[in-house]
């Protein structure tokens, strides 16, 4: 059967649809069964991971899901996003996140196609390796130190990643050669001929040494050698240039509607 998904957009939304469905089915975290939208939560108060994404509401129901959705987490009472993409937005739910409260934050998704190798530009003093199911505990640890999150929630999240089918997720971590601190982490996912890279992050001493740059040029490399075609990310303001440097191109705006108590 041909293959429908023909746009760079497309193959960002389905690569991260993807992604979150994986996520979703970790034991590690709690899910609901809708038919409308894929739902996870856990005990902790981080925002990544009490989460509502793949949501396909019709416009006439929003005013009427939307809070459906949304009011177990308000009632657990832990910070938690609402993730839209062009195909799961509409005008009707923008105003309705809005009015309940939540507030938006922009993310460029952005795609490549893959081909000749890419010069990661790894500092001379570090390597990367990958890491397989029995040694993700280290760049779970950076990659939730690069977010800010203390090391006394990171046991809580840490079985999301160790739960990834190894087979489709591979795990990236940039270390010190001299001492074999690890310095970054980072995640690919593929989903056949794209991957989708995420989780690209530098511990906060190593930063502004290339190497969140050198993680994402690796895994393009990766992917390449194992006959991906294409990349796909969803990043920051921060990161946004590197991306650009690396052959990036932003094909649409990802909007995380959050919602934190603490604000």
């Amino acid at each position: 059967m041909r293959d429908l998904l023909t746009t760079a957009s497309d193959t960002i939304e389905a690569d991260f649809a993807a992604l979150q469905a994986a996520i979703a089915r970790s034991p590690s975290l709690s899910t609901a069964d809708e038919p409308d939208a894929t739902v996870y939560w856990s005990t902790a108060p981080l925002a990544l991971l009490n989460v509502v994404v793949n949501a396909h509401i019709a416009p006439e129901a929003v005013a009427t899901r939307a809070p459906a959705l949304i009011e177990p987490f308000l009632r657990r009472g832990l910070p938690f996003q609402w993730i839209t993409t062009p195909s799961t937005t509409t005008p009707a739910l923008e105003a309705t996140l809005a009015q309940l409260g939540l507030l938006a934050r922009e993310y460029p998704a952005m795609h490549t196609a893959l081909g000749a190798p890419v010069d990661p530009g790894t500092p001379d003093d570090v390597f990367i390796d990958v890491a397989w199911p029995d040694g993700v505990e280290p760049a779970s640890r950076a990659i939730l130190e690069a977010l800010g999150h203390p090391a006394a929630q990171q046991e809580v999240t840490l079985g999301v990643l160790d739960t990834l089918d190894p087979a489709d997720n591979q795990f990236f971590i940039a270390r010190s050669l001299r001492t074999g601190e690890v310095l970054g982490a980072s995640t690919m996912h593929v989903r056949g001929t794209s991957v989708m890279l995420a989780n690209v992050s530098t511990t906060p001493a190593a930063r502004g040494r290339g190497i969140g740059r050198a993680l994402g040029a690796t895994m393009m490399n990766r992917a390449a050698s194992i006959g991906a075609q294409s990349a796909t990310l969803i990043t920051n303001s921060r990161a946004y240039p590197t991306y650009v440097e690396l052959g990036f191109r932003t094909q649409f705006t990802c909007v995380a509607w959050v919602w934190d108590p603490r604000r």
